[in-house]
């Protein structure tokens, strides 16, 4: 397998209930999970709008109506997978408006047995069409599969990670990849990989895993079909990217991909500190990853710093019910 080549089964996996006491058995076991129709028809559809609202709102002159106004120059700043960690994304009516959903908090809840629960302030994936510019596919898959969770630094069981994603999933399109079962592999990468690990801070939450593991062949990686407002789960030691599917460059002059990122942890988990940086970043409209526990300002990711984000115009400052200033802190 080359470096860049992942060959992913696409699959249409179970999908559970909210809440289930059977979706937090499928998680443990296979190490993720499909939440079914966390966001229904119409919440999708404004979520969809609240993020082109986003998009627009940059001040780039970003036109949802014309893909040919989404160049590298006009949208924002995006990493692998293309993930759009900053320019106030993560405090964005859109973000906002699809981590406040109850169905998504019921599902983080049942995964901890815990309702007090405090949300990241993650960004989301946006996929534009490689039909109008090829250079904006996405990473290949394997190139980047990782898991989010550093193997001395945090041993165990430490985090759930999650998306909610907004337009149906296709083999052609791409999306996710897991390799079912990977997180029962964690314990042993330490041992297995001892010089790549001593290269990596234990504070920082992310090893890159080789594609050409022998231990990895023994279950074929999959892509999940995921419905417009089902919700992913998956264990933060789930081997884990994203990669384009069979025929990237032929779909629509349309957005390809919108998923939100997401992830909920009990409030006990952090501290004071913290969650009084949490606050903050409210009124700031900081970004941060999917650690409610730590803090981690997205906005110093060194992609982020090394562009220019002068040009950006950050969204207006969320006014939040009482319900989402819980899931603040």
């Amino acid at each position: 397998m080359s470096d860049d080549q992942l060959t992913a089964e696409y699959t249409r996996v179970p999908r559970f209930e909210a809440g289930s006491t059977e979706s937090v058995e499928y998680l443990e076991q296979q190490g993720y999970v499909v939440i079914a129709d966390v966001l229904d028809t119409e919440q999708t559809a404004t979520a969809l709008d609240l993020t082109w609202q986003f998009l627009e709102g940059l001040g780039t002159g970003i036109d949802r109506d014309d893909p040919h106004t989404w160049s590298d120059d006009r949208w924002p700043i995006a990493v692998h997978g293309g993930i759009i960690p900053g320019q106030g994304i993560g405090q964005s009516a859109a973000q906002w408006f699809i981590r406040s959903a109850p169905a998504v908090k019921d599902a983080f809840a049942s995964v901890w047995d815990d309702d007090e629960l405090l949300v990241s302030f993650d960004g989301m994936a946006l996929w534009r069409p490689a039909s109008i510019e090829p250079a904006w596919q996405t990473n290949r898959g394997g190139s980047w599969l990782h898991i989010d969770q550093h193997p001395i630094g945090r041993p165990g069981f430490q985090c759930v990670q999650g998306l909610v994603n907004l337009i149906a999933t296709s083999p052609e399109v791409g999306g996710n990849i897991l390799i079912p079962g990977s997180h029962k592999l964690h314990d042993s990468i330490e041992e297995r990989y001892t010089d790549r690990l001593a290269k990596i801070d234990p504070a920082i939450d992310h090893f890159r895993y080789p594609s050409d593991d022998p231990l990895l062949a023994d279950t074929p990686p999959i892509m999940c079909h995921l419905e417009a407002g089902d919700l992913l789960l998956w264990d933060s030691r789930t081997v884990h990217c994203s990669s384009p599917g069979t025929n990237p460059e032929g779909g629509d002059a349309e957005l390809q991909r919108a998923v939100s990122l997401v992830c909920m942890m009990p409030k006990a988990r952090s501290n004071a500190e913290v969650v009084e940086r949490r606050r903050a970043a409210v009124a700031k409209r900081t970004s941060t990853t999917n650690w409610s526990d730590v803090w981690v300002n997205a906005d110093k990711f060194p992609n982020v710093l090394a562009a220019d984000t002068d040009k950006y115009e950050l969204p207006p400052v969320p006014e939040l019910t009482e319900y989402q200033q819980a899931l603040v802190g």
